[in-house]
C-alpha cells in the first residue's frame, strides 16, 4: 500500500506542472485572442484620410476623352471617396483603385496615350497597390497609412491635372489652327476681290 501510495504521489508530482503548463499556455493565448479582438475593434471604429484635400475636377475637354476609357469613372469616384473612411473601406477601395489602375494602363485611348498621362497614371497604380497593402496589414501602422492615402491623393491629382493640361492645350492648338484657317481665308479672299477688281479696271481702260 505505502509502495502505491508512493508512485500516486510520484506520479501527482509529474503531472502537475504539466497541468500547469497547459492552463498558462491556454490562459496567453486566451488572453492574445482577445487582445487581437480588442485591437481589430478599435481600428474599426478609427476614420483614416480625414486632412485629403479635394481632387481637382476634370475639364469638359478631358471628360469627353475619358468616355470610351473602361473603368475610368469607378476610378475617378473611388479616388474621390477615399477621404475620412474606416479600415475595412478602406481595404475595399485600394482593392478596387489597383484593379481599376491595373486596367486603365492596360489600354489607353490614344487621344489620352501621351507620356505625361502614363507616368502619372502608372505612379497612381503603385501608390494604390502601397495603399492596398498597408490597408491589408494585420496591425495596422496608422502614420504609414496616413501618408500612403496622402501619396495616394496627390498622385491622383497630378493624373488629373496632368489630362485638363494637355486637353486644354489640345483646345487652345484647334482653336489657334481654326482662327489661322479663317485668316487664311479671309486673305484668299481678299486677293480674289483685289485680282477681280484690276481686270474691271483693265477692261474699262481697254487694256
Amino acid at each position: 500500500m505505502r509502495s502505491i501510495a508512493f508512485l500516486m504521489k510520484r506520479l501527482f508530482l509529474c503531472i502537475a506542472p504539466i497541468i500547469a503548463l497547459l492552463c498558462v499556455v491556454t490562459s496567453c493565448q486566451d488572453t492574445s485572442e482577445e487582445n487581437e479582438a480588442n485591437t481589430q475593434q478599435v481600428d474599426n471604429t478609427i476614420h483614416y484620410g480625414s486632412t485629403l484635400t479635394a481632387l481637382p475636377r476634370l475639364s469638359d475637354a478631358a471628360k469627353s476623352q475619358t468616355i470610351s476609357w473602361s473603368v475610368f469613372e469607378d476610378f475617378e469616384m473611388n479616388a474621390q471617396r477615399l477621404k475620412n473612411q474606416t479600415i475595412p473601406t478602406l481595404q475595399d477601395m485600394a482593392t478596387k483603385l489597383t484593379q481599376q489602375t491595373d486596367s486603365l494602363l492596360i489600354k489607353i485611348p490614344d487621344t489620352i496615350n501621351t507620356p505625361y498621362i502614363y507616368a502619372r497614371l502608372s505612379l497612381a497604380n503603385t501608390r494604390a497597390k502601397i495603399l492596398k497593402q498597408l490597408a491589408h496589414q494585420n496591425n495596422v501602422d496608422s502614420l504609414k497609412l496616413e501618408r500612403g492615402l496622402t501619396e495616394m491623393n496627390i498622385a491622383v491629382q497630378n493624373l488629373f491635372i496632368e489630362m485638363n493640361r494637355t486637353f486644354t492645350k489640345s483646345k487652345i492648338d484647334d482653336e489657334l489652327k481654326e482662327t489661322e484657317k479663317k485668316e487664311l481665308e479671309k486673305q484668299r479672299k481678299f486677293l480674289d476681290s483685289v485680282y477681280k477688281s484690276e481686270l474691271q479696271d483693265n477692261k474699262e481702260n481697254g487694256v
